[in-house]
């Protein structure tokens, strides 16, 4: 079976404004210019995942909904492999588009997959495997966002997928849910990053497998847990567990280890590493070892004004 891989992207601008329900108006009075970018934390588990997308929602109280078709080209969709945009890198999908500023309620991303034909939203594997990916009704709803009257205002829509990819227990499909998926203004995100020592591995046997660094927001938290999905019923969940805003391999960089988030919200957060994080559902609470070793978490303060490190040591008695 031929697939087709859009490398790199050409810029997926549309300013044209479709309001869906009847009695809408396209007046473009009082707008601001709003750009939507996609970005992915990484995933340990997956060679590549592509998505495609062909339109994003906006939905506003009290106004029609608003449909924002995503073009390449001539190609009516944009096909993506978010393996591509990692660690603080993004890709345009929608470039400063004409929208009125205020509260809106949600943004529900229009994706296609196997439902509409072969070789739009697909993950391949370690080994090569090709296996469809799957969203619901094809559309990922993402919850709100603000659009402010000054400037540019530019949007990222980050994915998760070591939370957000879920594969079905015959292994023959990927499922995308919007746990894990966040929309972030790039005006207030910020980034952390660093160095892990290799003499911390050694839990696993195996350098650089199940070594994982977990972010958790907030300071002085009481439990910190593994990765779970707080809309599945949880039975073995410690009093005061503090569930991660996201998780990331620890990665072979030249001759170091280090990590790196990307698009996170500014404020207080806790970051911590284990060296058994290798079997985390990304639905259910498993009981994980974090940190591990036992005195390997800081707290940090991020900001929008820098990058921000934090490196992970062997701490020696």
């Amino acid at each position: 079976m031929q697939h087709f891989k859009i490398i790199p992207l050409s810029l997926l601008i549309s300013s044209s404004l479709l309001l869906t329900a009847c009695g809408g108006s396209d007046s473009k009075t009082n707008t601001t210019k709003v750009s939507f970018a996609l970005a992915d934390a990484p995933v340990d588990d997956a060679a590549e995942v592509w998505i495609a997308v062909d339109a994003i929602e906006l939905v506003k109280e009290g106004e029609d909904n608003i449909l924002l078709d995503v073009k390449d080209g001539d190609l009516e969709y944009a096909q993506i492999d978010l393996k591509q945009f990692q660690g603080g890198d993004s890709k345009i999908i929608l470039d400063e588009t004409e929208l009125a500023p205020g509260v809106y309620q949600n943004l529900i991303l229009h994706v296609l997959d196997e439902s509409v034909g072969d070789n739009f939203s697909y993950v391949t594997e370690l080994d090569g495997d090709e296996i469809a990916m799957k969203q619901p009704s094809q559309k990922l709803k993402l919850g709100g966002f603000e659009v402010s009257s000054q400037g540019v205002q530019r949007f990222t829509i980050h994915f998760d997928l070591r939370t957000a990819l879920v594969q079905n227990q015959n292994g023959q499909r990927y499922n995308l849910k919007p746990h894990g998926v966040t929309i972030v203004d790039n005006e207030t995100v910020a980034s952390l990053s660093g160095m892990v020592d290799a003499n911390l591995f050694s839990c696993i046997g195996d350098d650089n497998e199940g070594n994982f660094v977990y972010l958790y927001p907030g300071h002085s938290l009481p439990v910190l847990v593994d990765n779970y999905d707080a809309n599945t019923m949880q039975t073995d969940l410690p009093e005061g567990a503090v569930a991660p805003t996201g998780s990331t391999a620890v990665v072979l960089n030249g001759n170091d280890h280090s990590y790196a988030f990307g698009f996170i919200p500014e404020g207080n957060y806790t970051v911590a590493f284990t060296c058994s994080g290798l079997n985390d559902d990304e639905a259910l609470y498993d009981g994980l070892v974090i940190p591990n070793p036992s005195m390997q978490m800081h707290e940090v303060v991020l900001s929008n004004d820098m990058d921000s490190v934090q490196n992970f040591e062997e701490i020696l008695p």
